[in-house]
């Protein structure tokens, strides 16, 4: 039973990325439909995340650890914050990203935890040194991957025993849109006859919007020479490659074909407007924004490599271009310009998938069985 229970969900920073989303889509299921009392920390800064739990009642809290090269004050600063955990008397801890889950692996037996649960978003984006990455895997029962080639990195890279993983997509819900396709047309200022593509993406270092700036020049040659329009939209925080890319887009001549929107709180209405998604990255685990796209009904033209795979399965294999391949990744997204009835099949698709393999209540009902078994 879950009704009652203390659940503590650690993050790096409580701003909104996919894990963060993850976290939060859980966090509120587990106050509302099982009677959980929640609370959401962070290590780093608060940001949007921390604004959606005041919204949604949840306490969430920043503590930062200081993570000393020095054995005993690593030591001792980890005793710290075992302490500070234990002090919520918690029932059961679940972490997210990389730190937070070597963290929290180290700590919560000193917590009075009954559950620690390591949720893994990522296969190996980030690493934490290999030393404590060890220690943490062997002091924790319970790992929940997202997608499969996660799983894989858990067992393989990290040597995680595989019968503590489980596999659990993640789940995604689209808010209400605040305005609809007309409104957001109008507000990008351009007509119903304008192509309209976009990435959800923070424009950080994990992902690959250069070869999708690369793509887009090719993409606006080729419409040119039909008198064609088609306005990219980049959708997410303005994080370590915004400068590059901004800087990109003008030396490739891309001008108001290419807008740069930051944060958008109104991703569904985005959504509607626009005629197709696309995902350009080198490494993911299981990408919200091919996800989100997915949910809305629009085709996804994305690199081909295994987190996508794993969410646009095999019907949206096609639509895949090689990592880093401008050229085909241009074509894979003129096929869906140049056909409204394929853009029409795939989306059709694309929304049956969410349904089946990534509806919240799933990605719930399986973490709530997962602890459920273990309290």
């Amino acid at each position: 039973m879950i009704f009652g229970k203390k659940v503590i969900i650690v993050l790096s920073q409580l701003e909104l990325g996919g894990a963060e989303r993850q976290a939060l889509l859980l966090a509120r299921y587990l106050k509302n439909e099982q009677g959980a009392h929640v609370q959401v920390w962070g290590v780093g800064s608060p940001g949007r995340l921390a604004r959606l739990c005041e919204q949604y009642g949840i306490p969430w809290r920043i503590e930062p650890i200081e993570l000393s090269r020095k054995p005993l004050r690593l030591l001792a600063n980890l005793i710290g914050y075992a302490r500070k955990i234990r002090k919520e008397r918690p029932d059961i801890i679940l972490a997210y990203t990389i730190l937070p889950n070597v963290v929290c692996g180290l700590v919560w037996r000193l917590t009075g935890a009954r559950i620690y649960v390591w949720n893994q978003r990522d296969s190996g984006v980030e690493h934490f040194g290999k030393t404590l990455e060890r220690l943490a895997v062997l002091n924790t029962r319970h790992f929940v991957a997202n997608a499969h080639h996660v799983s894989s990195f858990l067992v393989n890279t990290l040597r995680v025993n595989r019968k503590r993983v489980r596999v659990i997509h993640n789940g995604i819900e689209l808010d209400r849109p605040e305005a609809d396709r007309s409104a957001w047309r109008a507000r990008l200022g351009v007509s119903e006859l304008c192509m309209l593509a976009c990435m959800v993406a923070n424009l950080s270092l994990f992902k690959d919007h250069v070869t999708l700036l690369r793509a887009w020049r090719i993409i606006i040659d080729r419409l040119e020479q039909n008198q064609k329009t088609a306005v990219l939209l980049l959708a997410g925080r303005f994080d370590q490659n915004y400068a590059i890319l901004k800087e990109m887009s003008g030396k490739l001549n891309l001008g108001e074909s290419v807008r740069f929107l930051g944060q958008v709180k109104d991703v569904a209405g985005l959504l509607g407007a626009v005629d197709l998604g696309v995902f350009s990255s080198r490494s993911e685990g299981m990408p919200n924004g091919v996800l989100e796209c997915m949910a809305a009904g629009l085709p996804v033209a994305a690199t081909d490599i295994p987190g996508i795979r794993e969410a646009v399965g095999s019907e949206g294999y096609p639509y895949l271009a090689p990592p880093g391949d401008a050229e085909t990744l241009a074509d894979k997204i003129l096929l869906f310009m140049r056909s409204p009835e394929l853009r029409d099949q795939v989306g059709t698709a694309n929304r049956r998938r969410i349904a089946q393999e990534f509806s919240p209540q799933q990605m719930c009902a399986q973490m709530i069985e997962l602890i459920a078994q273990n309290v």
